[in-house]
């Protein structure tokens, strides 16, 4: 008798235990199958000057600006062993900015240049989070620096000073004319600010817009909304100095980049 009393106890014991994994079991896979990706886009912005402040943003001393009709963004190299803090600083003042481009693609493969060649156009989509004061700073990413020159023009020395700022000189045909194509990418930190004051008045601007779209990300059981508040940009009152510089689009000069860097491999040269 008490044998048979300990086997259903022991069988009661059982079952509570495989009762209790398979409600535990059940109730994670629930939480998992009712767990959704939510997408919030909390920035448009189409770019439409590069350049610099006319004064020093404090905390931003060595920014780009990229500047927009509703937005400006502060651009920083992020300093490591090959980069400067100053480096935008020197390039604009050192090389032909008539001959440099910014590109929101920072490398040629061939996979690159199908992508791009499809987009048919300069967008740049990050995720960002927000802090407590409800602004975007520091979102890390990629821009690239595309330099294009025909060989005939070039300048003493140019190529090496180029080199020397950390660009990839290569050569290629370009409307059956030898150019130097250079490229560089910089890993940068984006923050949003306010619009620069002098946005209508700009002596350059880009002849095809960098569009810009910041979004925000979160996965919850429901569709709250996290990203509520509204957007802050870092305040600023300041002048932008505008750059003929301008964004690589699909023709030309793209079709030189992609013949020098997606489809020469390793190679120096394109010829």
């Amino acid at each position: 008798m008490k044998k048979l009393s300990l086997l259903l106890v022991t069988l009661l014991d059982s079952s509570i235990v495989l009762n209790s994994c398979t409600t535990i079991g059940l109730t994670d896979y629930a939480k998992n199958d009712n767990k959704k990706e939510h997408t919030k886009n909390v920035l448009s912005e189409s770019v439409i000057a590069v350049g610099y402040p006319n004064k020093p943003i404090q905390g931003y001393e060595d920014a780009m600006i990229l500047a927009g009709k509703n937005y400006s963004f502060l651009v920083e190299p992020v300093v490591s062993a090959n980069t400067q803090s100053d480096l935008f600083k020197r390039i604009f003042a050192q090389v032909d900015l008539g001959s440099l481009y910014i590109d929101t693609q920072s490398s040629y493969t061939n996979r690159n240049i199908q992508q791009k060649t499809q987009a048919g156009s300069n967008e740049l989509i990050l995720d960002v989070e927000n802090d407590e004061s409800n602004q975007i700073k520091n979102v890390p990413t990629t821009v690239g620096l595309l330099y294009a020159k025909p060989i005939s023009a070039l300048k003493i020395n140019e190529q090496s000073k180029l080199e020397s700022f950390g660009f990839e000189c290569k050569t290629a045909i370009v409307t059956e004319q030898k150019n130097l194509i250079c490229q560089r990418a910089v890993n940068v930190e984006l923050t949003v600010a306010s619009a620069v004051q002098n946005i209508n008045d700009v002596n350059y601007k880009l002849k095809q817009p960098l569009n810009i779209q910041l979004n925000y990300k979160w996965e919850t059981g429901s569709n709250a909304n996290k990203f509520s508040a509204v957007l802050l940009p870092v305040a600023m009152a300041v002048d932008i100095v505008t750059l003929p510089i301008q964004a690589l689009g699909v023709g030309l000069t793209y079709a030189a980049f992609a013949a020098a860097y997606g489809q020469c491999g390793s190679s120096r040269s394109c010829i």
